[in-house]
């Protein structure tokens, strides 16, 4: 394809640096192989063989943890930009299922072709894992929530993460947001039941901190939640001061496109 697109994972990446020419071409290349994936269909199942990592350029996707007894979690959800499998890149089999929660196009890339990072594009190559680090860091604080707050409090953070994840991959709209969950899935990211996920978003509602037009959702007393939570963004502070000098063209603007190949 010739035609000029707008990229998620360009648009995300450019949140911490201005790219070169030449990281928006690799990046193309990356994202180059589509496939389309329907909603609630499976991306990787648990004992896949691991052949690399895969760009979401569309839609959201969630990992889940399945028990013996039926019950299943979600431990991870992915928005469109992010890229999956780096957290297994060192694994040769999947340990857990990602499903797509929405409609969405996924490019799979090959483990081989990750190589030219620490090569010929060393800088993108330490962005991406200064962002896996971060990423990491905010499943940190995810999991301290579930343990250390109420059942409120473990929901308003969970929307308070999403809202600033979405904010870094520039398709968040302030405090306005999309939530593609059903009650029941909020449930299994925050390990409430669906009957009390529904509680609290009607206590929420009524009590003018919120406003839900689905699937659409804004934070009306943010500045409260974050205080009450003591809510980090994790994505506000990344040190780039260690990366290597771009290798290339000169660098572009935050909101560039990526050229397909």
């Amino acid at each position: 394809m010739s035609e000029e697109y707008k990229s998620c994972l360009v648009s995300r990446l450019s949140r911490f640096v201005s790219l070169t020419d030449h990281e928006c071409a690799f990046i193309a290349e990356m994202e180059k192989d589509e496939h389309p994936r329907k909603k609630g269909r499976p991306v990787v199942s648990v004992g896949d063989r691991t052949e690399g990592i895969m760009v979401l350029k569309s839609g959201w996707a969630v990992v889940r943890a399945d028990s013996a007894d039926g019950r299943s979690q979600i431990l991870r959800v992915y928005l469109p930009g992010e890229v999956m499998g780096l957290a297994e890149i060192g694994s040769s089999h999947a340990s857990h299922r990602v499903m797509m929660q929405t409609d969405g196009v996924i490019c799979p890339f090959p483990r081989v072709g990750l190589a030219p990072l620490y090569t010929d594009y060393p800088r993108l190559g330490a962005l991406l894992t200064a962002i896996g680090s971060l990423d990491q860091i905010a499943l940190r604080h995810h999991a301290s929530s579930l343990g250390s707050m109420d059942a409120a409090g473990k929901l308003k953070f969970w929307l308070l993460q999403l809202r600033s994840r979405l904010e870094v991959a520039n398709i968040g709209l302030g405090n306005r947001f999309q939530v593609p969950f059903s009650q029941v899935e909020i449930g299994q990211a925050v390990g409430l039941t669906s009957i009390y996920v529904n509680k609290l978003l009607r206590r929420f509602v009524e009590s003018g901190d919120m406003e839900i037009k689905r699937p659409y959702v804004r934070l009306l007393k943010r500045d409260e939640w974050e205080k009450h939570c003591e809510f980090v963004n994790a994505f506000v502070d990344m040190d780039t001061s260690w990366f290597p000098p771009a290798i290339g063209a000169e660098t572009t603007g935050a909101a560039d496109l990526a050229r397909s190949a």
